[in-house]
């Protein structure tokens, strides 16, 4: 069940709704579970890019890619390809804004691609690797 919460960004207040995806346990600090986001009134709406970010500079996301929550820069590569994981295993640390984010594999799998290196610039939405 989405949890509803009141966040002020640079004087902007926004409505975020967010799904716990492990009950009874702490989910990882900083995992990307943001569902929405709406402005106040008083607040401009987001724009459709900050809505909806595309895949930088490659194809669009398949069937299987891991792609960034957020832009950043990618500070670990913890996966290989031909490398097993399991759902929860930490894939690749991002940093924004000096805050790290781990992207957690969401499905099971073998990761088959790894499109991207430690200090690589990502945008959000650009396919990270692949797992299929």
């Amino acid at each position: 069940m989405p949890r509803q919460f009141k966040v002020t960004v640079n004087g902007r207040e926004y409505d975020v709704s967010v799904l716990e995806l492990t009950a009874g346990q702490p989910a990882p600090s900083a995992a990307p579970a943001v569902a929405a986001a709406a402005p106040q009134a008083g607040g401009s709406a987001p724009s459709a890019a900050a809505a909806a970010p595309a895949a930088a500079a490659g194809a669009p996301a398949g069937d299987g890619d891991v792609v960034a929550g957020m832009g950043g820069t990618v500070v670990e590569v913890n996966v290989k390809v031909g490398q097993a994981v399991a759902v929860g295993d930490r894939l690749i640390v991002m940093e924004a804004m000096k805050m790290k984010t781990p992207v957690i594999a969401t499905r099971a799998g073998q990761v088959t691609r790894v499109l991207v290196a430690a200090g690589d610039p990502v945008e959000g939405g650009q396919p990270l690797l692949t797992i299929a």
